[in-house]
């Protein structure tokens, strides 16, 4: 629902930060790596998800850090079955908070999400430790292969301190989290990766779209959350650490290459939908406990082209496959000045409002994330497109926001530019008022900025890929990184808007 109402009003922006001083102001002065925000709802909070993102991005520039964040989030590693807060044996953190940031007591917004969180989830007054995510453990063990393929594997031999005070090479650590991804595989009914929450005020959706309303099937019955839910984009990334397992850790390599393959052998034929050409969301189950597929059409599977789940494919099922995602991903249901909307355009009635990560959001972690794919499956004047889309909205709004909102017509609302301001202001029927400076965000403008910015260095631009990218590009605007205040100003004009209901938050967020 989008509606003009008066008088003209602009949402607030923070002055002018350059990608530096912002990455300096999510960065732990006291070595926990970075904290998912430095603005009101994450600020001075580790999240595993979070952390491992940003240094995907920042791997091939930033070892120090990346470096940091894989030693906290090893430290935080659980090692018993606690059903409030979810923590099991070798599950890496979702969420780290204490009453104390680098030394200083946090502010009074912050102790009140602490303390809300901490009843719920089994914290204390001083720390929370909430294990809640399916997709941390997988994503660290990717994240410690890649760091080692570049920097050798002498952290192996660390020595990390547990919370418990139990101290462990980092190694076992490793063992421990990978031991914890087959048990996950190994005891799925569908074979798949799924998630379910232990703890009845847990998280409901344990990934990154966590959203209460994403995981919706296309008649808008919310999924079956009394049973277990797969995701397509968790299948990839547990592949990524099971091949990854593979080289750390020898005793495992033969164990782990055979349960990746099934894992891949098993999402693809589940997942894959041929008669749209294009992969599920999920799985969940009725109440029958039969398995059933969510067709719903959303931006997940494109974050299957960042990783190995293509490689050593037959060729003729490679090209059906990127050619597929590619081709959505990048047509007029999801593509936007902004960037990649989270759920198809075509899908935006399923959920009556504009939810967290639905048809009228566009999150610059996804779209980079995307972006990072393509390049990989070596479309790069694809990718390019994605990251100037990027780079304009981060410059238009003078701050590094969480996501923006997109409207059906592809305005981006919310940009502060006074050239071009439409007196009117917009009325979005949602709750959710984005982060101001996130760090995915700010890790995706360095990265972008940065000569070194892709993970597996890009696949050889064959035919088919040359004839894939040149259909593309002749079917959609051509959006180029735009300089000056002027430039900005005509592609993004101002869009002011205010929210149905800011008092209250859906999804992932604090209520």
């Amino acid at each position: 629902m989008l509606k003009p109402i008066r008088p003209l009003f602009r949402t607030p922006t923070l002055n002018r930060m350059t990608p530096s001083q912002a990455m300096r102001s999510v960065t732990s002065k006291s070595g926990l790596g970075v904290y998912a925000s430095s603005d009101n709802l994450f600020k001075g909070a580790v999240f595993g998800r979070d952390s491992l993102e940003v240094a995907e991005d920042l791997m091939p520039i930033r070892g120090k850090l990346v470096e940091k964040i894989l030693l906290t989030l090893a430290s935080l590693q659980g090692e018993v079955n606690n059903a409030d807060n979810e923590e099991e044996p070798g599950k890496i953190i979702h969420e780290y908070r204490t009453s104390r940031i680098d030394g200083k007591p946090i502010d009074e917004n912050s102790s009140k999400i602490l303390r809300r969180l901490s009843e719920r989830w089994g914290g204390t007054s001083t720390q929370l430790a909430y294990y809640g995510s399916v997709d941390a453990t997988p994503l660290f063990i990717r994240a410690v292969h890649w760091y080692t393929t570049l920097y050798g594997d002498s952290i192996m031999n660390r020595r990390i301190q547990l919370r418990s005070g139990h101290v462990l090479p980092f190694s076992a650590v490793v063992d421990n989290a990978v031991g914890w991804v087959i048990h996950k595989v190994e005891s799925s009914k569908s074979g798949l990766i799924e998630y379910q929450r232990v703890n009845p005020k847990g998280i409901e959706n344990q990934v990154w779209k966590d959203s209460t309303e994403f995981y919706v099937h296309t008649n808008g019955e919310v999924a079956n959350h009394k049973k277990p839910i797969s995701s397509i984009e968790v299948q990839a990334i547990a592949y990524d650490a099971l091949r990854g397992a593979a080289k750390l850790l020898p005793g495992r390599e033969a164990q782990a290459n055979a349960i990746a393959a099934q894992l891949r052998t098993r999402a693809l034929e589940l997942l894959w939908v041929p008669q749209i050409d294009y992969f599920a969301l999920g799985t969940d189950y009725d109440e029958a406990g039969n398995l059933r597929l969510i067709e719903t059409v959303t931006a997940n599977p494109a974050e299957l082209l960042d990783s190995t789940f293509f490689d050593d494919l037959p060729a003729d099922q490679t090209e059906r496959y990127i050619g597929g995602i590619t081709r959505r991903i990048m047509g007029t249901e999801f593509l936007t000045d902004a960037g990649i909307r989270s759920r198809s355009l075509y899908e935006a009635n399923l959920v009556s409002f504009w939810d967290y990560h639905g048809s009228y959001t566009s999150w610059p972690k996804e779209t980079y994330d995307i972006a990072k794919g393509l390049k990989r499956q070596g479309l790069p004047k694809l990718a390019h497109e994605l990251e100037n889309r990027l780079l304009n909205v981060v410059k238009s709004m003078k701050s590094f926001p969480e996501f923006v909102y997109v409207d059906y017509r592809g305005r981006v609302l919310g940009m502060p530019n006074k050239r071009e301001t439409h007196g009117e202001l917009l009325f979005v029927d949602s709750s959710n008022k984005p982060e101001k400076v996130q760090a995915w965000t700010v890790s995706a403008v360095v990265a972008i900025n940065s000569a070194k910015r892709s993970r597996f260095g890009g696949s050889k631009h064959s035919s088919w890929q040359h004839k894939l990218e040149k259909e593309v590009l002749a079917h959609i605007p051509h959006v180029p990184i735009l300089k000056t205040s002027k430039e900005l100003a005509a592609r993004y004009p101002a869009y002011p808007y205010e929210l149905a209901d800011n008092q209250m938050v859906h999804g992932g967020k604090p209520e």
